[in-house]
């Protein structure tokens, strides 16, 4: 079942999170622990301005448990949303970066798709005949349509699933970027 995130989910996600953050190797959280992480990324999930905050997700829960997230907004929104890490970095008592945790991807006309994740144990399994993150990323569209914007954008790195799944859905490679020194591929797809 698709659903918007709650409170509640908030261990669930976090770790779903957690794992594609520490996957995406990001240099401004290369000296943060684990621990310290998964702290600042429960911490903020509660908080309605942050990237990683329940209001940007949805969450696809299978047997009562968060299964599945996505995270995405609108481009314009993006950068309120970063400004929280400078705040979660003081609460674990952590020099606070000089940069942007991760920098401003979305361009001005999307809905940016930020992150997509399944977790690993329901990677594989269907309902109705769709992968869990066919229907987070159907669900995705659906919502960038509702905003009015006429794109929706997300990097993905080459050769991955969600690269995969997305050039079946329609999303077109429109430039190749450096994100903390790895290789994405901007994708975007028309939505009117």
């Amino acid at each position: 079942m698709l659903r918007d995130a709650t409170i509640v989910d908030a261990d669930a996600v976090t770790m779903l999170v957690l794992h594609e953050v520490e996957r995406r190797q990001l240099r401004r959280l290369r000296r943060v622990t684990k621990e310290q992480l998964s702290q600042m990324l429960f911490v903020g999930y509660h908080q309605p301005d942050f990237r990683y905050g329940y209001p940007q997700a949805r969450v696809y829960q299978n047997q009562g448990v968060a299964v599945g997230v996505a995270y995405g907004y609108p481009a314009a929104t993006e950068r309120a949303l970063d400004n929280q890490w400078a705040t979660l970095f003081e609460r674990q008592q952590l020099t606070v970066p000089q940069q942007l945790v991760v920098t401003p991807r979305a361009l001005p006309d999307e809905w940016y798709l930020d992150l997509l994740t399944v977790r690993n144990r329901s990677k594989g399994k269907t309902y109705q005949q769709k992968w869990f993150d066919e229907w987070l990323l159907g669900d995705a569209i659906h919502r960038a349509r509702q905003s009015g914007l006429p794109v929706m954008g997300m990097d993905v790195r080459p050769g991955s699933s969600l690269a995969g799944l997305a050039a079946e859905f329609g999303f077109v490679a429109t430039q190749r970027r450096q994100l903390d020194r790895q290789t994405y591929y901007h994708l975007r797809l028309k939505l009117v």
